[in-house]
């Protein structure tokens, strides 16, 4: 597995690549998701008794208590519980252990529900927790949305046991360290770096973040998911967590869990199918960030759904923001430049260091056999917050959109700047302008501006 880690003051860009192929056996380390065991279904049959010779069916219970077991106890602790409920919204938040010391549970069945104060189920939701290695505690946070009215007086997690593994193949590989919050735009944001110590690529990992008072009561959390968890390696996480304004974060914890949509892939040498000829990042004053890379698709083959992480993280290594996104399309033999936009960092984070893995995607098909789509010179327009694009469709069909990459260089060839937007709706043999908000640093007339057009997987052609 190649990366490159180019440091120069606020920038470092990692190149990263891995391999979609089966993972194979022999003297590497077991897949925790290569045999996977499907959750068992718990079927409720309506219960039918003959009265005088005709059938009725008996009414269960609106929340039926489990039979309890007092001389087996369950491997799995429930050892915190809390709930938040704030108008219709409602979050429970609970953490699991598993007492055994040789035996990974595995497919654990967890019933999470909410009762009104008659004791009659007003939420109900199942989790699986996949994996929950020996003496592991892990969280669980679980939202629900309540029909208006309805209050929350009392809340149960009942844990199934699921199955026994004792062989240990396989131990935790992802752990999530220097973890802390940031208050964004759109609310609190728990962040921190995502570790993995697997020789595999993970995807589709859901992450449960909890947040913390400073008398150690839980006070919130959220729920979130990233679509790539690098090989040997670590990238931030960002989860949007439902907390009250009056609260006062002092601790945060994010479990991440491999789930039943999780895959693990192997890391190869095929990730010379991108080549990244040029990359960095910078940060202006207004607490904004962006840049791009110059990518170039080797291959002869359609690359789709490239993927993209960046985290940028301030003086103690703290995780300020995480992005994530795809590159739709890159065509055979393609030389894109590419740009994530304009990102907005939290007031209270200084930049210093910016990461980014490229991920090369999956050789693909498309409905369009070629790139229909030239894009112009850009013009930087009065002021130097937009650059005016022009888009050309060669196509004798309408595109509904179309994404407009746009990254600056000095006189050195360097990266300076970026930007990018979308596009509405580009008619057949037409032209449309785009307007990309761009930041960068330097003087305009010393500076070169380079665009490049992509089309999204979702695109309609047509009138």
């Amino acid at each position: 597995m190649m990366r490159k880690h180019i440091h120069s003051g606020l920038i470092v860009i990692l190149l990263f690549a891995l391999l979609l192929s089966a993972c194979s056996e022999g003297g590497k380390t077991a897949d925790p998701t290569a045999t996977p065991v499907p959750p068992t279904a718990t079927l409720i049959q309506p219960t039918v008794v003959f009265v005088d010779g005709t059938p009725q069916v008996v009414v269960e219970p609106i929340n039926p208590t489990p039979t309890p077991d007092l001389v087996n106890p369950n491997p799995v602790r429930i050892t915190e519980l809390e709930y938040v409920q704030t108008g219709s919204q409602l979050q429970i938040i609970a953490k699991l252990f598993n007492t055994l010391t040789d035996a990974i549970l595995r497919d654990v069945q967890v019933e999470v529900l909410a009762l009104d104060a008659s004791g009659n189920r007003i939420a109900h939701e199942v989790r699986t927790v996949r994996y929950l290695f020996p003496r592991e505690t892990t969280g669980l946070v679980q939202d629900f949305e309540l029909l208006p009215g309805l209050e929350t007086y009392t809340v149960e997690v009942r844990v199934k046991e699921g199955l026994k593994d004792r062989q240990l193949r396989y131990s935790q590989p992802l752990l999530v360290k220097i973890t802390g919050w940031v208050e964004a735009e759109e609310g609190i944001r728990l962040t921190g770096w995502i570790n993995n110590s697997d020789p595999y690529t993970y995807t589709k990992v859901a992450l449960n973040a909890i947040a913390y008072s400073a008398s150690g009561k839980i006070i919130g959390g959220g729920r979130g998911i990233i679509d790539f968890v690098p090989e040997k390696d670590r990238t931030g996480v960002s989860v949007l967590a439902n907390i009250e304004a009056d609260q006062e974060i002092a601790l945060v914890e994010i479990y991440p869990w491999i789930t039943a949509q999780s895959a693990s892939l192997e890391g190869g040498t095929w990730w010379e199918n991108i080549d990244v000829r040029q990359w960095n990042f910078i940060a202006d004053d207004y607490q904004h960030v962006s840049g791009g890379a110059l990518l170039k698709n080797l291959t002869d083959r359609l690359l789709t759904e490239t993927y993209y992480l960046l985290t940028v993280t301030d003086a103690a290594d703290k995780v300020c923001l995480a992005e994530q996104g795809y590159i739709d399309l890159i065509w055979p033999k393609q030389e894109l430049v590419f740009s994530p936009g304009i990102l907005d960092l939290p007031m209270d984070c200084v930049a210093r260091q910016v990461d980014m893995i490229i991920v090369p995607g999956e050789f693909g098909q498309f409905q369009l056999g070629y790139d229909p789509l030239e894009v112009g010179t850009p013009v930087v327009n009065e002021g130097g917050e937009t650059a005016s694009v022009n888009i050309i469709n060669n196509l004798n069909a309408d595109v509904s959109s179309a994404v407009v990459y746009l990254v600056i260089t000095d006189a050195s060839g360097k990266i300076v700047g970026g930007g990018a937007a979308q596009s509405g709706n580009i008619r057949a043999n037409s032209s449309l302008t785009v307007q990309v908000p761009i930041i960068y640093l330097g003087i305009i007339e010393e500076l070169k501006f380079e665009a490049s057009v992509s089309i999204p997987m979702d695109v309609t052609i047509g009138p």
